[in-house]
Formats: structure tokens, sequence, C-alpha cells
């Protein structure tokens, strides 16, 4: 699989704050240097795959819960944030958040609304899981269209410090240009908490989140 339009996009818009951008993509049982980056993506996988990456992904375990503890911004997409709960249908997991995940016969899918409190603007994307989570005590969004977590709350994603996973996909900061500048904003100062950001307009994008806004608040409220 190559490199996202999640990773794309955020690649060009560091770059047009001036900062030189590499990417290195790496794949189950490749050997990696956490410490080397600025910034740390997860994509989704079947769950077969994802039982895979776990047993493969524990040996990172107290590295990836320092870094996340130091801030390392993280985003995690699709299922790979649930490697960071405490179990999967009861298997162990990285421990590094309390939340438990079960695995369902039959999958949510659908297109959804959510809002968070770290941002102004709602945020839009598709979720496809099979999955319900339990004992989220760091949830990112809350749901106003769409499913949520489980059968009994309107709450989706975990967010601490700059670890943010959600199942959210579409890419998710290809139609959400605000999420998108806030994982800018956070990699540059992160590399220079003085770090002077430029103001650059991307009307494009601003049109395409808001027709896809506006689509689904009159499905919401048909």
């Amino acid at each position: 699989m190559g490199i996202t339009g999640n990773v794309r996009i955020l690649k060009k818009h560091l770059e047009d704050q001036g900062l030189d951008v590499s990417l290195e993509q790496k794949s189950f049982e490749d050997e990696i240097n956490l410490e080397d980056y600025d910034f740390i993506y997860l994509g989704s996988g079947t769950e077969r795959s994802l039982d895979a990456v776990l047993e493969d992904i524990k040996k990172y375990k107290e590295k990836l819960n320092q870094l996340i503890h130091r801030d390392k911004p993280m985003l995690c997409t699709g299922n790979s944030f649930e490697m960071f709960g405490k179990t999967i249908d009861e298997k162990e997991a990285l421990g590094i958040f309390d939340f438990e995940t079960k695995r369902n016969k039959l999958r949510d899918v659908g297109d959804v609304i959510y809002k968070s409190k770290y941002l102004e603007k709602k945020v839009v994307g598709f979720i496809n899981k099979q999955t319900y989570m339990y004992h989220n005590m760091n949830p990112l969004f809350s749901v106003e269209f769409g499913v949520g977590e489980n059968e009994n709350n309107d709450y989706e994603g975990v967010k601490y410090k700059n670890f943010f996973g959600t199942h959210v996909t579409g890419p998710i900061l290809i139609k959400n240009p605000e999420l998108l500048q806030h994982f800018v904003e956070i990699i540059c100062h992160n590399r220079n908490k003085d770090f002077k950001m430029k103001e650059i307009a991307y009307p494009n994008e601003i049109e395409g989140y808001e027709l896809t806004l506006d689509e689904l608040e009159k499905r919401r409220k048909q």
C-alpha cells in the first residue's frame, strides 16, 4: 500500500510552511526508531492484519507510551488505534489507554458528523468498523450524526496530549481542513516552539468541506 492521502496532504501543507519534509513508509516486522520522526501515522487494516501488527508492535510498547506522554504527534485512523487499548476481544493489547474493544458480527458503516472541544468546526467523514469500545476515558469526538463507539453512548475516538485515534476515514485530513491545520501547527511548534506560522488560504479545501457538511446536515435533519 502506498503513502496515504492523509500523509500526502499533511506533507504538502508542511512544505507550504517552509519545512523540508521526508516520508518513510514502514511495514510489518520492519525495525523502526520511533524517535526519528516528527509525526507518526497508522492507517486502517483488516481485523486479521491488525492482529498480526499488534503482536509485532508490542516490542515498541514502552517507547510508544513514552512518546505519547512526551507529546509526540500521532494519528491513528480506522481500527489501528484499537491496539492502544487494554484488550481486543479480551486479547491483550498495548494497554497504553484503559479502553477495551469488542468485535461484532455486523459492521457499522456510514457517514458521520462529529464535534470536538479541540476544534471549532465539525468533523465529517466515513465509518466502517466492526467493533464497540468501552471504558474510554479520553474521547475525541461527540456524535451529531452517525454511530458512536458503542450502542450506549455518543462518543468516538481517543485524544490524549498529541495522540489522536479515530475510526473516521475519508481520508479525515483531506475532508477536514481545520483538523489538518491543527496537525500542521502541532508539528511545527513541536519542532520549534517559536515557529511563525504563515497564513495560507486553501479555498478549494474549504469549499469541499462545506459542501460535504451541508449534504450531511440535510440528511441528518430528514
